[in-house]
């Protein structure tokens, strides 16, 4: 026989009973002169119990007998506990309250690990399922919306040239390639997803070769044909909203695409989206005979503009890292191909030079 402080749910005060544990429940019994209290029965299938430590817990009913138990003892806690089989949130209450600080910390850092796991792994595996969902109509009417938004002077003669020299090399893609020269004293190149490449002349006016313009065209188109625009904002919105377009109609997150397209020439991308685009640009730059070094000595380039990869506008977008000059030259080395002197493009790149320079 044990003793605890019983509340009715009726009034505050804290009513004395004698408990009884049974093998089907509790037996309460008020505590009268006599000895013979009022019996209240209580079943362990009714019963949530919240365990405060190991000498107190705290029961309630939520069956036909309403109320509260409180009981300060160890013996009854874990006879208690015996019986009664708790949820899962009161087990791993209890499994902090007996093993003390270190399991707290242990399960705390597994808590921690769970949400990291879904957050950088399985979350941007879902976006990028998501994606491929999307039909390609989605990355035009978002490119329309984005340059909508964009008021920016269009150097329509650089713009030309930029064309006349794209146009010397053949482009992997589906899309329909628009090049653009922006005049603004910016270090820094974006793609759209409906294939409007933006170069400014702050970018243009720092390359040296006609092959690094290659490669850095050739690493924009790369993120448009790798739609890496439309999975990053996929990766951005919410895990609920990538749920709705995996399962349903997907109406409420192409609404959120929508409303996102106005950042689209600001985006992040990812360094494994910027590794897939570096290659794929490599490989681009083999097909059209045009030395891949270009890749190698433009991002050498752009390290020398800024050694701590703080304030230069490409490298914010387009995060580089001595990791990811490793690696072109690693797969430089692996797929070794001719070249040929691109005369043309050499002429087409001095004159755009010259443009960008006035």
């Amino acid at each position: 026989m044990f003793t605890g402080l019983f509340y009715n749910h009726q009034v505050a005060k804290a009513i004395p009973v004698n408990i009884q544990v049974l093998p089907e429940g509790l037996l309460l019994r008020i505590a009268a002169a006599d000895g013979n209290g009022r019996p209240i029965h209580w079943l362990y299938t009714a019963l949530e119990a919240e365990l405060v430590d190991r000498n107190f817990i705290r029961i309630t009913d939520t069956g036909d007998n309403p109320g509260t138990l409180e009981v300060n003892n160890a013996d009854f806690v874990k006879l208690f506990l015996q019986f009664h089989k708790p949820s899962p949130t009161t087990r791993l209450h209890q499994l902090v309250q007996r093993g003390g600080l270190k399991w707290s910390l242990g399960i705390m850092l597994i808590l921690i690990a769970l949400a990291l796991l879904g957050n950088f792994i399985l979350l941007p595996w879902w976006a990028d399922i998501a994606a491929e969902k999307l039909p390609h109509s989605i990355d035009k009417q978002l490119g329309e919306m984005a340059r909508s938004n964009m008021n920016e002077p269009v150097d329509t003669a650089a713009s030309r040239l930029l064309t006349a020299f794209a146009a010397q090399m053949q482009w992997d893609t589906e899309d329909t390639l628009t090049f653009t020269v922006v005049s603004k004293d910016i270090k820094n190149a974006y793609a759209l997803p409906d294939g409007y490449i933006v170069v400014y002349t702050g970018l243009l006016k720092k390359l040296k070769t006609p092959e690094q313009l290659a490669a850095l065209l050739s690493h924009e188109v790369a993120h448009v044909s790798c739609r890496h625009s439309v999975r990053t904002l996929c990766r951005n919105m919410s895990s609920m909203l990538i749920v709705n377009l995996l399962f349903s109609g997907g109406g409420t997150a192409v609404n959120q695409l929508y409303a996102n397209a106005a950042s689209l020439n600001n985006l992040r991308y990812s360094r494994q989206n910027e590794a897939e685009a570096d290659i794929v640009g490599l490989a681009t730059l083999r097909h059209n005979h045009v030395n891949q070094e270009g890749m190698l000595s433009l991002m050498q380039t752009l390290q020398k503009l800024d050694p701590q990869n703080q304030n230069l506008e490409f490298i914010s977008t387009h995060p580089l890292t001595d990791s990811r000059v490793r690696y072109i030259k690693k797969e430089i080395a692996a797929n070794q191909a001719t070249f040929t002197l691109q005369p043309t493009m050499d002429t087409i790149f001095q004159q755009l030079k010259n443009r960008a320079m006035k």
